[in-house]
């Protein structure tokens, strides 16, 4: 049985928490928050001991993993913190890092204190994704099109970091992960070019929009586009699709999933992505996280880890450089 710590009690926190007291395996689980009234919330909600300072909780409780679900940006301190605390394994959610030498660091310092990390790129866990790599896991994909979308009020209403992070780094990272996973290959190239107006107009200094193309080391060819800047009368918070074209197949996948609800506004649930039972919770969305902890019990490697994150780190950085200087970037000049 385990002991887990979970950093940060926003949005994913709450699933996270939510996550592991289900868990048979988990034993005790405890919360970590600079915000004392978020923090209480979560003691509150949901019965579990509470500290505003990590060190303080790494210090006072045995805990046998830590499970981060800090905001984008702010990954690098906790990560770096547990780890040289002797924590040996550290779930992340995704990007692992915002800037390249802070995820080099962090795979640097894994390495050095025998470390395991799992980034959380939950498109890996997608039965329709990976019902898609299976069927082309013989072809030469050829061309391939993905874009993740997420309705104006994410960047808007839901964070005090928005001008922080990008569509790219919120949304963008997601792609870059998922087709490194269905190609087996990685990026050579990237030309990107983006948008600034509507979140501008607002005065958050991000892009609303950025549309990348990646050339891959398997030759295929790919155009990720990401935005957050949908309208809220979308059915959903966010929207998707992934195309590929191999020699030997033609594929789709969209978002919706079959279901459509009519009430006060129509939606389009997620059924198969989070799912908060009574006794168990399921869902590609909460697979990581419970997929974490029977790889620890097992010890069994991850199905992503800290290089898998650095890369789309790398990617994602690529893909900021190419915005602001028009031009094509390298992968593999050591540029980044």
């Amino acid at each position: 049985m385990l002991t887990i710590g979970v950093i940060g009690a926003g949005i994913y926190g709450t699933y996270h928490i939510r996550t592991y007291m289900k868990d048979p395996n988990i034993e005790k689980v405890i919360v970590c928050d600079l915000n004392e009234e978020r923090l209480k919330v979560a003691e509150d909600s949901y019965g579990i001991t509470g500290y505003t300072n990590m060190g303080e909780m790494l210090e006072k409780e045995s805990i046998d993993a830590i499970s981060i679900a800090t905001s984008d940006p702010y990954h690098f301190a906790p990560l770096k913190e547990a780890i040289e605390a002797g924590i040996k394994n550290i779930f992340v959610e995704k990007p692992l890092a915002t800037t390249v030498d802070e995820a080099e660091e962090i795979v640097r310092l894994a390495k050095k204190h025998d470390t395991k990390i799992m980034v959380d790129f939950h498109k890996r866990w997608d039965p329709a994704y990976n019902n898609m790599k299976d069927l082309v896991k013989n072809d030469q994909i050829i061309r391939g099109y993905i874009s993740l979308d997420d309705v104006i009020s994410v960047p808007l209403n839901w964070f005090s970091w928005t001008a922080k992070s990008s569509p790219v780094w919120f949304l963008g990272v997601h792609c870059y992960d998922l087709i490194r996973y269905m190609t087996n290959s990685e990026v050579q190239s990237v030309y990107a070019v983006g948008n600034k107006k509507m979140l501008a107009d607002k005065e958050i200094d991000t892009y609303d929009s950025a549309q990348a193309i990646l050339q891959m080391t398997d030759g295929s060819n790919w155009v990720v586009e990401s935005s957050w800047i949908l309208p809220d009368s979308f059915p959903k918070s966010n929207d998707g699709q992934l195309v590929m074209l191999t020699d030997n197949h033609y594929l789709k996948n969209e978002s919706y999933r079959g279901v459509k609800s009519y009430g006060e506004k129509a939606s389009l649930p997620n059924y198969i992505f989070m799912n908060f039972g009574e006794d168990e919770v399921s869902g590609f969305g909460l697979d990581p996280m419970k997929e974490f902890i029977r790889n620890i019990i097992e010890n069994k490697d991850f199905r992503c880890d800290a290089v898998d994150g650095l890369m789309a780190t790398k990617i994602a950085a690529a893909v900021h450089q190419s915005l602001e200087t028009g031009e094509v970037v390298l992968l593999n000049e050591g540029n980044l």
